[in-house]
């Protein structure tokens, strides 16, 4: 079903383009770039058939634009064109979380200018990179010449069809679909699917893995009707569960959770979950422990609901006799504290709340959850922990076997046991217990094959608690069984009857990611996404980029977050190193380092962290690594990298280091470096040529680019007075005439939690103004003019702050003050 995520005016462009390349620009010959060219021919296509697929390049540690260069060295102007045409047919599904429209574009014009004319990609053709609609997982995004290769042949195996047969594919799409699928490329299911849903997006999935669609058929095959084509029951499939989800959605969105874990299963966790689930459930009195009480309380829930329609006066003292009944730990204390508290001393908008919950009208439970929740805030009960727990324990009087009660810490250790992850950032606590539900019957399905098959929600929930509290041995398990489910508990794998897991980088059954990393970077940045684009794009071009500007700009906590983006919150392939005076190469690569070895002093060659994660880049060619560098400047720069200077341009070339002339060291090209720099030293402009030529430098100034109004962006995102980001800018504006540009005040500074005027006082005059002394020296006059009590009168009005009065004069009333959050 065609996409609509995103801008829609984007999403249409795409679909639009793609039609007119199969009904157009394909049985014309015509081309996508220039209209009237004959690029899509037989002849040209047959050229790139030689030149491109019969001619590999398998040179290791080679970019693929490098191997494609050499492969296209001798091709006609017009092969050139039609490869990069070839490109737009892959760019145009590759979802941009995967690849960036800034590496699109890029990639496209490295292409074109091998072309003699140097074609220009039109403007419609620019926008049509973003924001493509599926990720193509490792496989294809590593081997994009498998992908482009199976695309000359569908194009060949497209036009050797002749103008009558082409026409009816066209009018047919399950037979365009039986031509591009008999293609006999393996392992370029994503090309072909990928080109499937771009033409006929109303008819095939937004889907490129042949594995995936199995998936779905196996877990929704009771929606299918019976259909066997594949595509046609996918279709019946997607018609019934657009009941729930809504018309257009995702299979991979968090906006359908918990949907993509019903069909695309986590296999070890799941497999392991339900193991252990098994385990209790056979060898432990689960009815005893955790069912009949439940049933009970229930009961004495209902009857006091019921009392309330006959609005009793102490309706609510026999309801926390039952609610809060010391025989029972459903509800946290703290929780139930702050509730019986606030429903005592305010019993109508306590009955309200409840009323709201327990509606009987027809209202949907997910919006009577939400009402009740936001009524309760008045107790104190704002989190969504306790939302959820007091809503769900009050839901246990429509029955316990559907409505079981819920904690949230319990509740999300179970869903990371089984692959699930937490609940998606922006839960309620109406959609975390929903999800919640969905989880328990996912349970309750896939045990339906156990002797004793669970019966309902409750069983599942009851499981789900012991398993994650459990902390004492239980009776008739073994000691293995025992140290195993304690491994399992801790998110171990220690099962040593486990079967091995599937072979890595195989083309169809990989997880695909359904997070867009670098968009979730840029919304806690708060900076365009546009902005962190261009610096992966830079970093992409020549592996390590500086960012550089005054203290204070957020260069570091980018960098941080930006690395977490780029390694898909893997903290095993990021490492922060921090650079000082001292800093040596034997600190940075390797070196000797003294051991006592029976009281004798010696010394041994260790890894210092570059080698570590450069070896473990090595050893995941497909996996982006990532090492952060903070405060580059601050080290002796030639002597700390020494021939890793050369590395770092040519990093398919192996050199003999230091400790180690025998073996030779490579830097890795899936091994990336992002480096600040403080400009308030002035050091930048004294960093080693040799070492500017081989980083990109991105400035950090408060005034322009990415920084120029960040202060106002957060303030604005956390709801507060913009009134320091006024100061901000007006105190920068000053003070730009007496040092630059490169010394400006950085708007991190003010980025806290408490900005009342004490506040902004202790920032002043312990962050910035020693920084302005130093700058300042010697110059008392221009310094006076920078100290707090003169700061804070010429720049009142931007703060918003009331004129500071001599204690005789009256009191003025000023409306404009901080507001609540900063008094």
């Amino acid at each position: 079903m065609r996409s609509t995520d995103g801008d829609p005016e984007a999403i249409d462009r795409i679909y639009r383009l793609a039609w007119h390349w199969a009904s157009e620009v394909l049985p014309n010959g015509d081309s996508i770039l220039t209209p009237g060219s004959p690029i899509w021919t037989l002849e040209k296509l047959n050229e790139l058939q030689v030149k491109f697929v019969e001619r590999p390049d398998e040179t290791s540690g080679k970019t693929f634009l490098g191997k494609l260069q050499d492969q296209l060295s001798d091709a006609s102007p017009g092969a050139v064109q039609l490869m990069v045409e070839l490109h737009l047919l892959f760019f145009w599904w590759v979802w941009e979380g995967a690849i960036s429209a800034p590496k699109k574009l890029s990639d496209l014009n490295a292409i074109l200018s091998w072309h003699p004319d140097r074609p220009v990609l039109p403007d419609e053709v620019q926008k049509s990179l973003s924001p493509g609609f599926a990720h193509p997982g490792q496989w294809a995004n590593t081997r994009r010449d498998v992908q482009l290769t199976c695309l000359i042949h569908i194009a060949t195996a497209l036009i050797s069809q002749g103008p009558e047969r082409y026409d009816e594919l066209l009018s047919d799409p399950y037979r365009f679909r039986d031509v591009v699928t008999g293609v006999p490329d393996t392992s370029a299911d994503a090309a072909k699917l990928g080109l499937l849903h771009l033409v006929f997006p109303d008819t095939f999935e937004r889907t490129v893995s042949t594995r995936h669609k199995e998936l779905l058929l196996e877990r929704f095959r009771e929606h299918t009707r019976g259909e066997e084509d594949v595509d046609r029951a996918l279709l019946n499939v997607r018609a019934a569960l657009s009941e729930t989800y809504g018309v257009g959605f995702d299979y991979y969105s968090t906006d359908t959770d918990p949907l993509p874990h019903l069909w695309n299963k986590d296999h070890k966790g799941w497999k392991g979950l339900l193991r252990w689930f098994k385990k209790i459930w056979t060898t432990m009195d689960v009815d005893g422990r955790e069912r009949y009480y439940k049933f009970e309380f229930a009961s004495k829930l209902d009857a006091r609901r019921q009392q309330d329609a006959g609005d009793d006066s102490a309706w609510y003292d026999s309801l926390r006799r039952a609610l809060f009944d010391a025989n029972n730990n459903l509800v946290g204390w703290r929780t139930q504290a702050a509730f019986d508290a606030w429903a005592q001393q305010n019993p109508t908008p306590a009955r309200d709340a409840l009323r709201a919950l327990w509606n009987t009208d027809g209202t949907p439970e997910g919006e009577r959850i939400t009402e009740f929740v936001g009524r309760i805030r008045a107790a104190g009960l704002t989190t969504i922990g306790t939302g959820v727990n007091m809503a769900s324990v009050l839901l246990m009087a429509d029955g316990p076997d559907t409505h079981p009660p819920l904690k949230v810490e319990a509740t999300r250790k179970t869903w990371r046991l089984a692959g699930w992850g937490n609940e998606p950032r922006d839960a309620t606590a109406a959609s975390f217990i929903a999800r919640a539900y969905a989880f328990f019957d996912e349970v309750v399905r896939d045990a339906a094959g156990w002797e004793h098959p669970l019966r309902d929600r409750l069983d599942a929930q009851s499981i789900m608690w012991i398993l994650a509290t459990q902390d004492k041995q239980p009776d008739g398990w073994t000691d293995k069984e025992w140290e195993q489910f304690q491994g399992f508990q801790d998110g171990v794998d220690i099962d040593p009857d486990a079967e091995p897991e599937p072979p890595e980088l195989d083309a169809d059954s990989e997880t695909v990611l359904t997070r867009d990393f670098i968009a979730e970077a840029a919304a806690a940045l708060h900076v365009d996404r546009e902005v962190l684009d261009e610096i992966v794009t830079l970093l992409e071009d020549k592996g390590q980029v500086v960012l550089y500007g005054p203290p204070g700009t957020g260069k570091t906590y980018l960098a941080r977050r930006l690395a977490q983006a780029l390694v898909e919150d893997d903290p095993a392939r990021t490492t922060i190193v921090q650079f000082h005076p001292a800093t040596t190469y034997e600190d940075f690569l390797e070196g000797l380092r003294p051991t006592l070895d029976s009281g004798a002093v010696s010394y041994e060659l260790r890894r210092g962290p570059l080698s570590l994660i450069a070896k473990a880049a090595r050893a995941n060619p497909d996996r982006r690594y990532v090492m952060v560098i903070d405060e580059l400047n601050r080290a002796n720069l030639p002597k700390v990298f020494g021939e890793l200077l050369f590395l770092l341009e040519y990093r398919e070339v192996s050199v003999a280091t230091l400790y180690r002339p025998v073996e030779k060291f490579t830097l890795p090209p899936n091994l990336f470096f992002v480096a600040t720099m403080n400009t308030a030293d002035r050091s930048v402009a004294l960093v080693d040529a040799a070492l500017r030529r081989r980083f990109h430098f991105i400035p950090f100034f408060p005034h322009q680019g990415a920084m120029q109004g960040l202060l106002r962006r957060w303030l604005t995102d956390h709801n507060r007075s913009t009134a320091v980001a006024d100061m901000l800018d007006s105190v920068n504006g000053d003070l730009r005439k007496q040092v630059g540009d490169h010394l400006l005040i950085g708007p991190s500074h003010f980025m806290k939690e408490d900005l009342s005027e004490q506040a902004l006082q202790r920032i002043w005059e312990y962050n910035i103004y020693p920084t302005l002394e130093e700058l300042l020296w010697g110059r008392t006059d221009e310094l006076e003019k920078w100290t707090w009590p003169t700061v804070r009168e010429r720049y009142a009005s931007q703060l918003r702050l009331a004129p500071v009065i001599e204690p005789d004069s009256p009191p003025e009333d000023d409306p404009n003050t901080l507001d609540k959050h900063e008094r």
